[in-house]
């Protein structure tokens, strides 16, 4: 500590870096001196490895060694203090120096899942999914934490308050907006938010249907997901009310502030509602040209039948990379401007007319390939014609709209794809594909794309066109 460079913020932090090291590698039994030296050392280290990670997030658009060195400085110092007060824990309730460390279990545990958290956050930016056995570490050590009673137990952390629970729902949180198709600067900056959210909802052991939005269970390899019909009590099972918090992040996409993000609140609270995007499932490499149209003026186009053998103006060949059941990836030879949230439309065959609707999910830079992630929304989508109803509506003139069949194939659910012009809450809609007119009933928006809504609906009749003409 007497010997830190102090010219160099860099050579100082990469000093502390190897101090931590040997501090973990020293084969001595933990005793509350112990304990203050490690204090001693985050103290210290902490306000260095701030201006460090600024410059990491500064650095982006720089080349790439000092972009990859000042990640890895980081994670390794976020690694090694997750390392030392998780040792910490463990020595209060088994080691020789119990009884004088125990008091402190709730700073080792608070510590011990805040720097937890910070290494899967790391490994995001360069968009690794955190292993099981870190999501095993993070529910045992809370678990811990809610058996002795100090969960909510109030700790100082570099001059800020927090305790085990607020930890733990900030990693969740994290897992949740699952940001590993965002830029460097998004996830610093969903973090953040997060973070200076005050009124943070905590994981409650007993479900309320009217408040509660998403489930964790302990005992599982992963974080939260999305609460179903499911309201069961469980000795492992934990509720999370993550509404109010979606409310703020949708208010904060519209404040003038937040509008140069391209709408990244937006996108963290649709994920949220989503239950977030998981991309765990098996890929499998399937290269070679496909034909796209992006945006739904290019799709409704493309899905117009055009003639067979022949490519439309509004298709674009891109390279495909893997797929999966959930979706697919492609390697673009140029930065694509695609939002979060931009709807494609994918053949592989022009002649055959057969399409996937997918929506942008992802999309990030490596090796000097731009590569973009999409998630299925349905196998094939068409292009139909819409109305309202002339009873009780303002006449309104017919436009196009995209019908997409068992949309979420494992409950059978169509969705409609229309222009935000044309939806309201329960609003009879007229629907004819081909010479079949259906009457529908509109539900709720299940997500906004770029001016259109793709909304729910009940089908309460169909006739043929002719009879009902």
């Amino acid at each position: 500590m007497k010997s830190l460079p102090a010219d160099s913020d860099y050579d100082a932090h990469h000093a502390l870096v190897e101090g931590l090291e040997r501090f973990n590698a020293e084969n001595e039994a933990v005793t509350l001196g112990r304990m203050k030296s490690l204090m001693k050392l985050e103290e210290a280290g902490l306000p260095l490895q701030l201006r460090i990670v600024e410059q990491y997030v500064r650095n982006q658009a720089s080349f790439r060694l000092a972009r990859q060195a000042l990640w890895r400085e980081s994670w390794v110092f976020w690694s090694l203090l997750a390392e030392a007060w998780l040792g910490m824990l463990k020595q209060a309730y088994r080691g020789p120096a119990s009884a004088e460390l125990k008091p402190f279990a709730a700073e080792m545990a608070t510590r011990a899942l805040r720097y937890a958290g910070l290494v899967m956050r790391w490994d995001y930016h360069q968009a690794r999914v955190p292993v099981g056995s870190a999501w095993r570490r993070m529910h045992k050590v809370y678990r811990l934490a809610e058996r002795d009673g100090f969960a909510t137990q109030t700790v100082q952390i570099n001059a800020r308050p927090t305790h085990c629970a607020r930890e733990y729902t900030l990693v969740v949180l994290m897992g949740l907006a699952h940001p590993l198709g965002y830029r460097t600067q998004e996830i610093e900056t969903i973090a953040q938010i997060f973070e200076g959210y005050e009124p943070l909802s905590l994981p409650a052991a007993v479900p309320q249907r009217e408040a509660h939005t998403h489930v964790l269970d302990l005992s599982l390899s992963e974080g939260a997901c999305l609460l179903d019909d499911d309201w069961v009590q469980g000795r492992r099972l934990r509720y999370l009310a993550l509404r109010p918090l979606t409310d703020y992040l949708k208010t904060l996409g519209r404040s003038s502030a937040v509008e140069a993000e391209n709408g990244l609140t937006q996108q963290v609270a649709s994920l949220i509602e989503r239950g977030g995007i998981r991309r765990n499932r098996q890929r499998t490499n399937r290269f070679g040209r496909v034909w796209v149209a992006a945006g739904m003026d290019n799709i409704l186009a493309a899905l117009a039948q055009p003639d067979a053998g022949r490519t439309h103006p509004a298709m674009e060949p891109w390279m495909l990379r893997d797929e999966s059941t959930e979706g697919m990836g492609f390697a673009l030879p140029e930065v694509p401007t695609l939002p979060h949230g931009r709807l494609v439309a994918v053949t592989w065959d022009t002649s055959e007319n057969i399409w996937q609707l997918l929506a942008i999910r992802w999309n990030r830079e490596e090796d000097g390939q731009h590569l973009v992630g999409t998630q299925r929304l349905s196998h094939h989508p068409k292009r139909v014609e819409i109305h309202f109803e002339a009873d009780g509506q303002e006449p309104q003139e017919k436009t196009w709209a995209v019908f997409m069949p068992m949309t979420h194939l494992d409950h059978g659910v169509s969705n409609l794809l229309i222009p935000r012009t044309h939806y309201r809450l329960g609003a009879p809609l007229m629907l004819r594909d081909g010479d079949m007119l259906y009457r529908l009933r509109l539900g709720e928006v299940q997500e906004s794309h770029e001016g259109w809504l793709r909304v729910g609906m009940d089908v309460i009749g169909r006739e043929q066109f002719a009879v009902a003409a």
